[in-house]
């Protein structure tokens, strides 16, 4: 046994002896220089490029494994520069390497160029047809038993002091549509990397680009760790940066922890975006934000995240999105990625539209109006749907980001402001699929309640169309009025239907192209700028020619309850059945409210109730005979601005129907008197 013993301590050591004298004259026997040509072969006939190396190559063998490189350079198609590398030195212990452990001792890569250029077919510089030659046969791995009984080759260890790269440049020019991208100043240094084992690393580069012509400077820094038998890796701690390559430039950074699992594929995580100022960055990077009507809108924004997604499906438990003093949060899941299927629920707090939409100017005047004052009384022949808006007018439907989406769900907030509206914690859901998108609204409006249905139908390019159906209740005008000045001039509480179609992306389109019908009624309201009762009056005294003696008319008319029906055409809401209760007079209207034109034109019948004027003014008293006669009014201007005052158009009928009666009244006098017995029967001819 002791010989035995003797002997392979014999052995052993004289394989020591033999591999260590291998390691130092080995070197110096083969030079790996002899040897360029053959290398340049192998690349050529595995890949098809031609691999050159200029300077000196070293090698070791024992006890570390090392090789370093100089001055290689790299052509591709068509013999252009693909690549070239200044240094490259790797050093790796031998022993280790036979139990599939690397050992390296720290890696350095400094001077490495990639000059990645696609012609305008669209084909790389990179991409060469493969010469035929042998392939490398796939190295064996010695399989080690798992605990279910099957085998799997044993994991790779590594464990390196440290990598450094240096002066790394990648250029890409896409001479298919003129883009090019330049990565230089590129560097990456790490700690020891170990198999389980956290090490920091940071990389750091310039970014530049030419459309849009921007330069940035990022980094990426974290701990990570992996495990390779488990396929795993935790990042922790990152930090990815960017910021324009300007004087104070503003920084987007994203902080947070990642979670990678192989198989199955699993990641988990959560990404926080710091806060930072949108406006002022994308205004660096050179991206034109369009004029809002808040100077201060998209001054502030930062973003957290937690999230999983295994390749086919995304889930968000918790996203917390704040934009200047708006904040929101909820969840938001894609159940399949391929098909971009997403649910989504969200609670947030006061959200003002307005502050981002463009600020009010005066509407240019269109082209109806302006040949409207060259040609009076020439009807246009050109249709409306056709019309254009003002040159500086913006489209306002993102029509080629709806059109693909696939979403349905709901959003809660405090409140809600658009084009000067306000809803009062409203509840919105929404539906998207197939180009069709659709908005249900329940909130509180203005003292009252709003139920709304909105379509939107975006498939048809450069002319979406846009249904609305809205049931009103309670609405109180005097407060609309604030956000809408052409309501100003009435009071109440109003409850209406309403069914409107439209179609465009400008807003003078829009409203041109606007269809549909609104029944309306309200309740124990007025009239704010017209005192219908003092018109009357003064009708009156005009036909008996008097003046008033009455000074304080007041300027308002209250009225019990009043309603009817626009419809509305092209932007034109006429209305033929306006009826109101005064309470002195009964009302009756009709006419046209131009949105287009923004200007109104009405038309109002007044009958007093009674056989006496709403008030004891002696200039307007008039008896029974005289209580059913129509009294015309006639409201017209822009809206907001519009005057009220006596319908002289129409007076001229109400004289004629005074004068008829009053000669019948007398016929029927001068009957009575002269005819005796037949006079029943001659009255029978004036009625």
């Amino acid at each position: 046994m002791n010989r035995l013993i003797k002997l392979i301590a014999f052995v052993v050591a004289g394989i020591i002896v033999l591999a260590v004298a291998a390691a130092l004259i080995l070197p110096k026997v083969i030079d790996p220089n002899n040897y360029r040509d053959d290398i340049s072969k192998l690349v050529y006939d595995n890949t098809g490029l031609t691999l050159t190396i200029d300077g000196p190559i070293g090698w070791s063998v024992f006890p570390w494994l090392g090789l370093s490189l100089e001055q290689v350079n790299v052509k591709g198609a068509n013999n252009s520069e693909l690549a070239k590398l200044g240094t490259a030195e790797v050093s790796v212990k031998l022993l280790p390497l036979l139990s599939k452990k690397v050992e390296m001792q720290t890696a350095k890569l400094m001077g490495l160029e990639l000059n990645l250029v696609k012609d305008k077919s669209g084909k790389g510089n990179w991409e060469v047809p493969k010469k035929a030659g042998t392939q490398p046969a796939a190295t064996e791995t010695t399989p080690v038993e798992t605990p279910e009984g099957t085998t799997e080759s044993a994991p790779l260890e590594l464990d390196i002091a440290n990598v450094t790269v240096e002066g790394l440049v990648i250029k890409y020019d896409d001479k298919s549509t003129g883009k090019t991208y330049v990565v230089d100043q590129a560097g990456l240094e790490t700690g020891a990397v170990r198999n389980n084992v956290p090490f920091d690393f940071n990389l750091k580069a310039r970014i530049k680009s030419n459309e849009p012509d921007l330069t940035l400077m990022t980094g990426i820094s974290g701990v990570l760790k992996f495990n390779l038998k488990q396929g795993t890796y935790d990042l922790k701690d990152l930090k990815i940066s960017a910021n324009p390559a300007v004087d104070n430039a503003e920084t987007l950074q994203i902080v947070g922890d990642l979670n990678v699992q192989q198989k199955p594929m699993m990641v988990k995580g959560h990404l926080d975006v710091t806060q930072f100022n949108p406006g002022k960055l994308l205004k660096e990077i050179k991206i034109q934000l369009p004029p809002m009507a808040d100077p201060k809108a998209m001054t502030q924004m930062a973003f957290k995240s937690s999230f999983t997604t295994d390749g086919k499906s995304f889930s968000a438990e918790k996203l917390d999105l704040t934009l200047d003093d708006f904040n929101i949060d909820g969840f938001f899941k894609i159940a399949n990625l391929e098909k971009q299927d997403m649910t989504f629920q969200f609670k947030g707090n006061d959200l003002n539209l307005d502050r981002y939409l463009p600020p009010a100017t005066e509407p240019a005047a269109t082209k109806d109006e302006k040949s409207e004052s060259k040609t009076e009384g020439v009807q246009s022949t050109e249709p409306p749907a056709v019309a254009s808006g003002s040159a500086k007018e913006l489209p306002l439907i993102p029509e080629d980001a709806l059109r693909p989406l696939n979403i349905k769900g709901s959003l809660e907030l405090t409140s809600l402001t658009v084009a000067k509206l306000t809803f009062n914690k409203p509840t919105v859901n929404l539906t998207a699929l197939n180009g069709r998108q659709e908005i249900k609204l329940a909130s509180g409006f203005y003292e009252g309640t709003i139920d709304l249905d909105g379509k939107l139908d975006v498939r048809k390019k450069g002319d979406p169309r846009i249904q609305t159906t809205a049931d009103l209740k309670g609405i109180n005008l005097q407060a609309l009025a604030k956000p809408i000045p052409a309501l100003k001039s009435i009071e109440g509480k109003v409850n209406a239907d309403m069914n409107l179609t439209t179609n465009g992306q400008l807003q003078s389109v829009l409203t041109r192209n606007l269809n549909g019908k609104i029944d309306f009624k309200i309740d124990k309201g007025a009239f704010t700028e017209a005192n219908f009762d003092k018109m009357v009056c003064e009708g009156i005294a005009k036909i008996r020619k008097k003046d008033l003696q009455k000074k304080d008319w007041g300027n308002a008319t209250q009225f019990t309850n009043l309603g009817g029906s626009f419809n509305v055409r092209n932007g034109v809401a006429s209305n033929k059945d306006l009826t109101a209760a005064l309470t002195n007079l009964n009302l009756k209207g009709d006419g046209d409210i131009n949105l287009v034109k923004q200007t109104l034109d009405y038309h109002v019948g007044l009958n007093i109730s009674g056989d006496r004027s709403p008030d004891s003014d002696p200039a307007c008293q008039v008896n029974e005979d005289y209580a059913d006669v129509t009294w015309p009014v006639r409201c017209q201007g822009k809206l907001g601005q519009q005057e009220c005052g006596i319908d002289t158009e129409r007076l001229a009928d109400t004289i004629a129907s005074l004068a008829k009666q009053e000669v019948k009244k007398r016929l029927e006098k001068e009957i009575e008197k002269k005819a005796g017995p037949l006079k029943d029967a001659l009255k029978g001819l004036f009625k």
